[in-house]
């Protein structure tokens, strides 16, 4: 997981750094700004263990970074058979409160309805009324295990996210990965 959680933190920087062209490189991992989405998979395929790790894999990211309007925003949606949005990126604007809602996030088990999922981040995170900033890189990081009910739309609405300029990631997450999936999503 440290290997996973600075390969993705250098990433993630780099893209920053390359969407800001008149801001010089950064030299840490988050100092240039970025709207950054994380839609949790808390499915029964998943399980209760394997989220509370993608809860602490989100926190530990958030404090790699400037949080703040002015810097790095950070919003977080769970699904499983139905999207619960837990906090849009302007909602937490510095590092404590950020963490302390990350922590917050309740486990919803249900199937993995990862296309609707995608389509729900789409029309509505990456919006003026959820935080987003004109100009600033637009990241998700999808954590699943690739096994959606539905694999088809999936695609579809990942291919949506990826013509609408997002930066799609996608992290595997438990024992029953289906890369094929994980890849499509990214």
């Amino acid at each position: 997981r440290e290997t996973m959680f600075s390969v993705l933190c250098a990433i993630v920087g780099l893209q920053i750094a390359s969407a800001a062209v008149t801001t010089k490189a950064p030299t840490t991992c988050g100092t240039n700004p970025a709207d950054i989405h994380f839609l949790l998979d808390s499915s029964g395929s998943v399980g209760s263990a394997n989220f509370q790790k993608q809860k602490d894999f989100v926190a530990r990211f958030a404090q790699s970074f400037t949080i703040g309007p002015n810097n790095v925003q950070i919003g977080v949606t769970t699904f499983s058979t139905t999207v619960h949005p837990q906090f849009f990126m302007k909602a937490h604007r510095d590092q404590a409160g950020l963490v302390s809602a990350i922590k917050a996030v309740p486990y919803q088990t249900g199937n993995t309805h990862t296309g609707e999922a995608l389509h729900w981040v789409d029309q509505n995170a990456f919006t003026t009324a959820a935080g987003h900033r004109s100009g600033v890189t637009k990241i998700l990081i999808v954590m699943t295990d690739g096994q959606s009910g539905n694999p088809p739309l999936t695609a579809t609405e990942a291919d949506k996210l990826h013509k609408d300029g997002v930066k799609v990631f996608a992290i595997g997450i438990g024992s029953g990965i289906r890369t094929a999936e994980l890849e499509k999503i990214a």
